[in-house]
């Protein structure tokens, strides 16, 4: 008994101690102290950001990649990207929203890209129009005249923002991104973004903006942890608007069965991916200096070849005919690095073999002199090669 005036008096500063401790992780975690907590270092951690009307996604989706020591990107992707459902048939990746919403919408996109994407971050229309006006509205530099026609809406509503500079309330701002105009959707939804990280984040105070994201809380479809959102807001801050990194998902209109698609320009894709959300560093065709032979006597093979190059930023240092017009497949010679070869297979439409000088000798030989000083690759256009006139 004699200890106890001495213990008890230990045991509750003790007590208070902890009390304070756990007290200020809370208050650390809460108020988004915890800034990175939801990154992993030394991997880009992406994020889908979507608006939703009518259980239909927005045009477009973007995925937002953070981290890793580099800069932040915002990759836009069409809602009308063409995708493959596990029945095997296809649809439009914006009509996929029901039935299993977000959670369906993150596994399809993550797929298509082939890309870890844990969270997500949806707002229907009403949280849109309450952000845009929570933050004072914006004021956007507006390029060509957009308008906006919703006939279901009761009276019908017609919107125009016309150009030059506008203040924009919720719903005009609304109107702007859904919208037609001369400039497309994607170009004025990367203005959109950089306007409200602009002037919703980067020019406002740390409070303000903790504020704005308990007001978006019950508003919004995530599955962040309600720190993590802290901090994502709070990083906004730090952004430089004026050098976004804004890309957009390579691909093309086509109509399959009377629908509209984007086709996705796989090759393209898979570079912009790999560089925007997996950090890698990608050789592009611009890097890649190649000399094209006819090896398979159609007309203006070597020509055509070299224009279907030319397009997707391949640098052609000669055209001519091979040594032979007998060529049974297409063949890539590698003359610098081989990495090149793969970049340049990868951009063609058929099958082609990649070989070597060595392995090659007597071809390589009849043409070598023929090759330009730089070259990287010779590429012998041979049967099977199809090149659209």
């Amino acid at each position: 008994m004699r200890g106890n005036p001495i213990r008890k008096p230990a045991l509750f500063i003790v007590l208070g101690g902890i009390a304070i401790v756990v007290g200020l992780l809370c208050w650390y975690f809460l108020s988004g102290r915890g800034g990175d907590r939801f990154e992993t270092p030394g991997v880009r951690t992406n994020v889908l950001l979507v608006a939703v009307s009518d259980r239909r996604v927005i045009d477009p989706l973007i995925v937002l990649s953070v981290g890793a020591g580099a800069d932040d990107v915002f990759l836009f992707v069409p809602a009308d990207l063409r995708i493959k459902l596990p029945d095997g048939t296809f649809a439009r990746l914006g009509d996929t929203y029901e039935p299993d919403r977000m959670e369906g919408i993150r596994g399809r996109i993550a797929s298509a890209l082939g890309i870890d994407l844990p969270y997500y971050i949806a707002v229907d229309e009403p949280a849109f129009r309450g952000l845009i006006d929570g933050i004072g509205g914006l004021t956007l530099e507006v390029e060509d005249e957009v308008v906006y026609i919703d006939p279901e809406s009761d009276p019908p509503a017609e919107i125009h923002v016309r150009p030059g500079e506008q203040r924009l309330d919720g719903a005009t701002t609304l109107a702007y991104l859904r919208g037609h105009s001369d400039a497309g959707r994607v170009a004025r939804s990367q203005v959109l973004l950089g306007a409200i990280l602009a002037q919703g984040f980067v020019t406002r105070d740390s409070r303000s903006v903790a504020r704005t994201v308990r007001e978006m809380r019950g508003e919004i479809e995530t599955n962040m942890p309600y720190s993590d959102l802290y901090a994502l807001a709070a990083s906004f801050r730090e952004l430089d608007p004026g050098g976004l990194r804004t890309p957009t998902l390579p691909g093309e209109r086509v109509a399959i069965d009377g629908v509209i698609y984007v086709q996705p320009r796989v090759v393209e894709a898979e570079r912009i991916v790999a560089s925007s959300l997996k950090g890698l560093e990608l050789l592009t065709p611009s890097e890649v200096n190649v000399a094209v032979f006819n090896g398979n006597g159609i007309r203006l093979m070597a020509t055509r070849t070299a224009d279907y190059l030319k397009a997707r930023g391949f640098m052609v240092t000669r055209i001519g005919n091979a040594d032979t017009f007998s060529y049974d497949t297409s063949y890539i010679v590698v003359l610098t690095d081989e990495e090149k070869a793969w970049v340049l297979r990868d951009a063609l439409p058929s099958p082609v073999k990649i070989v070597f000088p060595d392995s090659f000798s007597d071809h390589y030989e009849a043409l070598k002199d023929l090759i330009p000083i730089g070259t990287d690759l010779i590429l012998i256009a041979g049967a099977g090669l199809e090149i659209e006139e």
